[in-house]
């Protein structure tokens, strides 16, 4: 080996020359920082807090797009935005407050106005505050926001704003399919809307008001936007609602609502058959009633359902309706039940072209001879 002194002469070289090339060159050190502070900026997390990863544009709520808002809510009587809000605490708190007296528009005058829209020409800086400082559960303060997001969409035919905020929040999927379908709920859109909340991935909700909603609102007594809703999702309604649908669909069709009422738990069907029965009666006379009569006496009643009808406008509450009489006996010469047709005490009848059932009665008569009843003939 070298002599003591010629080693620590050699390291003596060897830390000069390392010191050397180091002072000589940038810092390996600082050029790995620097690629590491560019690779965070390139990768930055997209923070659903931060009102500029949400809203990275200018977006206000101008006259033209929050009167329309506040129309619809008057309409609805409440949005179903409203509804996912009030899942917020701080929100509930605001909107059960007492509403200022003095407001000026009678649009403004609904609780929820004081937390959306925003302001006339304000940013969604605010509700964007309230809605991520909350104590809601991470997948409402999406659909809460996504909804917003969908308001801007609205406003150009280009935007997909919304999406891109979902895609980048990893917002499920389910959630912006029923979103999607309340804002087209709550713009009255209600075909659309439907093609969303009938989506089978979806978890029952606030079906008894989009059900209430589709009936109220159905054009023209159509409902048959009501009856998809029904029959796709076959949602779990309370008494009130079936009442409220059911009632609907009597006033519609005679024959949906009778297949409808089938499909009822026996406790309930009882009563809705004479509800039935009753607002059938009781039209006014003309083209409609008499059409609507005609599908009534021609219904594929079970033999229970036959002493139902008759019990019911013999003896029971609809005795009382003039036509109940008209109803009983249409009914068995329709079956063929001619015997039984001139039981029916016809007496005092209004005639009508010359004929009324007593002398309609006497013709059956005469046309049977002793041939009897042709329902017995069938058997």
């Amino acid at each position: 080996g070298l002599p003591r002194g010629c080693v620590a002469i050699r390291e003596a070289v060897i830390f000069v020359s390392a010191a050397s090339t180091s002072t000589s060159s940038k810092p390996p050190t600082t050029i790995q920082h620097k690629q590491i502070n560019t690779q965070h900026k390139m990768a930055k997390t997209f923070d659903i807090n931060n009102y500029d990863d949400v809203f990275d544009f200018k977006f206000k709520y101008k006259e033209d797009m929050r009167d329309p808002i506040e129309q619809r809510r008057l309409v609805l009587d409440g949005l179903f935005v409203d509804k996912i809000l009030l899942l917020l605490p701080d929100v509930k708190r605001r909107m059960i407050s007492p509403y200022p007296q003095n407001t000026s528009s009678v649009l403004t005058s609904h609780p929820a106005s004081k937390v959306y829209p925003p302001k006339l020409n304000k940013d969604p800086r605010d509700l964007h505050k309230t809605i991520v400082d909350s104590k809601a559960a991470a997948h409402t303060k999406l659909s809460l926001l996504y909804y917003l997001l969908l308001d801007l969409d609205s406003t150009s035919p280009t935007s997909n704003r919304a999406d891109t905020f979902a895609d980048k929040a990893f917002m499920p999927e389910r959630y912006r399919i029923f979103m999607t379908g309340l804002w087209y709920m709550d713009r009255l859109d209600f075909s659309t809307a439907l093609e969303n909340l009938t989506h089978p991935s979806l978890i029952p909700t606030f079906q008894e008001e989009i059900l209430e909603t589709l009936v109220k609102h159905s054009p023209g007594e159509d409902m048959s936007l009501a009856l998809a809703y029904y029959h796709t999702v076959q949602p779990v309604l309370s008494e009130a609602a079936i009442d409220v649908l059911f009632t609907a669909i009597v006033r519609t069709s005679v024959t949906e609502a009778f297949y409808f009422l089938r499909g009822q738990p026996s406790p309930q069907s009882e009563a809705m058959f004479e509800k039935f029965l009753s607002i059938v009666i009781h039209e006014p006379l003309g083209t409609n009633s008499a059409i609507r009569g005609t599908e009534l006496i021609n219904l594929p009643f079970s033999a229970e359902e036959e002493q139902k009808f008759e019990d019911y406008l013999i003896s029971g509450a609809g005795k009382r309706v003039q036509r109940s009489r008209d109803f009983v006996m249409m009914r068995r010469i329709a079956m063929g039940r001619f015997s039984e047709a001139l039981n029916v005490n016809a007496e005092g009848g209004k005639a009508v072209g010359g004929l009324n059932w007593e002398r309609l009665q006497g013709g059956i008569k005469d046309g049977l001879g002793g041939r009897g009843d042709l329902s017995k003939l069938r058997s």
